[in-house]
C-alpha cells in the first residue's frame, strides 16, 4: 500500500512552512515542495488558511478544541485524473488533539488508512490514529467550507492507495467556481485534488 509521508521541522513561530520532502509515490513525478498550516479551532468555529486555501468550520463542527492541520502538495500525484482533465493541486485536512495525539489518518490515506504512525507538523510530533475517526457534521449537513484560489473547475476526493484512475478519484464533488475561486463543502477530514480542463492550468 502506498501512502503519503511527511517529515519536516518547523520554526515554532511559523504558521506556514515548506517541507523538504513530499509524497513518496513509487514511479510518480518528482517530489514537490509541500506545506502545512495549522490552527486551534473549537466548537464556536473558525478557520485555517494557507497557500491559497481556507477551511472554515461552522459552529458545531467540532465538539471540543482541536488542532486542525491543512496540508498541501502541488500536483504531487502518481495517478492521472480522469480523461480530459489535469491536476492543479492536491491538499488534505487533518484533526488532532491539542497535544498532537490521535490525529486522523495521514493526508492521502483515505479510505484505506495504515495502522498509524507519526509526522512532524509545526514543531510537534503528531501521532496518527490511522483511522478516519472524525466527522464535521454529516453527508447532508456539511459543516466545513473550503475555498481555493484557483482557476480549477472541479474537485475530486483523491485516494493515492490505488494505481488506477477510477479508484484513485472515486468521487467528483459538488462545487462552485467564479473563475478564480473554487468552493465546496465537506463533512470529514480527507484529501482532495483540484482539476481543470487539460492544458488550461
Amino acid at each position: 500500500m502506498k501512502f503519503v509521508r511527511y517529515l519536516a521541522t518547523f520554526a515554532a513561530a511559523a504558521s506556514l512552512a515548506t517541507f523538504g520532502a513530499a509524497s513518496a509515490f513509487a514511479g510518480g513525478p518528482p517530489q514537490a515542495d509541500t506545506a502545512a498550516a495549522s490552527a486551534v479551532i473549537g466548537p464556536a468555529g473558525g478557520s485555517v488558511s494557507g497557500f491559497g486555501i481556507t477551511a472554515t468550520f461552522a459552529a458545531g463542527a467540532l465538539s471540543s478544541d482541536r488542532l486542525i492541520v491543512l496540508g498541501n502538495w502541488p500536483n504531487g500525484l502518481d495517478v492521472p485524473p480522469p480523461l480530459g482533465q489535469t491536476a492543479v493541486k492536491t491538499f488534505g485536512l487533518q484533526a488532532c488533539n491539542l497535544d498532537g495525539t490521535d490525529c486522523t489518518s495521514r493526508f492521502g490515506d483515505y479510505p484505506n488508512s495504515p495502522a498509524g504512525g507519526s509526522q512532524r507538523i509545526s514543531g510537534m510530533t503528531l501521532q496518527d490514529s490511522g483511522f478516519q475517526n472524525v466527522k464535521f457534521g454529516t453527508a447532508t449537513n456539511k459543516l466545513v467550507t473550503i475555498t481555493i484560489d484557483t482557476a480549477g473547475s472541479g474537485i475530486y476526493i483523491y485516494n493515492p492507495n490505488f494505481t488506477d484512475t477510477s479508484h484513485a478519484y472515486p468521487l467528483l464533488l459538488p462545487s462552485t467556481s467564479d473563475g478564480t475561486t473554487l468552493t465546496f463543502e465537506t463533512f470529514r477530514p480527507i484529501v482532495w485534488t483540484v482539476v481543470a480542463a487539460a492544458g488550461t492550468n
